[in-house]
């Protein structure tokens, strides 16, 4: 260097291009994707997980829509399960050909589902952190007690003025009673 300014400003944008790529190292850090929200804790026929991530300007936002994308993949779960099990109590049942009573059945899941999945989870684990251009990304974990909706669900059915006609044969398959069970472990009555 010919003059000791030129060395200067030579040191001083080594010093912001050396900044610049700690910034950049330490985002990527702090976006790299938890643990627990790879190998998400394990289901039972009581607990179910499900996992969401957004990225957005505003921190709050990108938390709100992460717990949207868990719940949405919640529902999914659920639905999906306590299709399961009401198809496979019409079976044991024996009311397959009750289209009426299968219908009013389904019907009562999905409103269930939809009840459920607005109240009764809880975050079970949530990472927030800084990403590029200002941006903020959060991933959560989200927990639902099973038992609530399937609470809700056999209450439901019970109510239910299409279902009671045929709540009896409902009542004395296998899969109603272990539903039973596990609504009673729940509410430990």
């Amino acid at each position: 260097f010919t003059s000791e300014d030129k060395y200067i400003a030579a040191l001083r944008k080594q010093i912001e291009e050396i900044k610049k790529l700690k910034e950049e190292e330490e985002l990527k850090i702090n976006a790299e994707i938890p643990d627990w929200y790879q190998n998400m804790p394990e289901g039972s026929e009581t607990i179910m997980y499900a996992r969401g991530s957004a990225i957005s300007a505003d921190l709050d936002n990108s938390e709100q829509r992460a717990i949207e994308n868990a719940l949405i993949k919640l529902s999914t779960q659920m639905q999906n399960r306590i299709n399961n099990k009401t198809n496979i109590v019409i079976k044991e049942a024996g009311v397959d050909a009750d289209l009426t009573l299968k219908t009013e059945m389904q019907r009562i899941s999905n409103i269930v589902v939809k009840k459920a999945t607005i109240t009764g989870y809880k975050v079970y684990k949530t990472k927030m952190a800084p990403v590029a251009d200002g941006k903020y990304r959060t991933f959560i974990l989200i927990e639902f007690p099973v038992s609530l909706a399937y609470k809700s669900y056999l209450n439901d059915l019970e109510k239910n003025t299409t279902v009671k006609t045929g709540l009896d044969k409902l009542k004395n398959t296998d899969t109603f009673k272990e539903l039973e069970q596990y609504v009673s472990k729940f509410t430990g009555a």
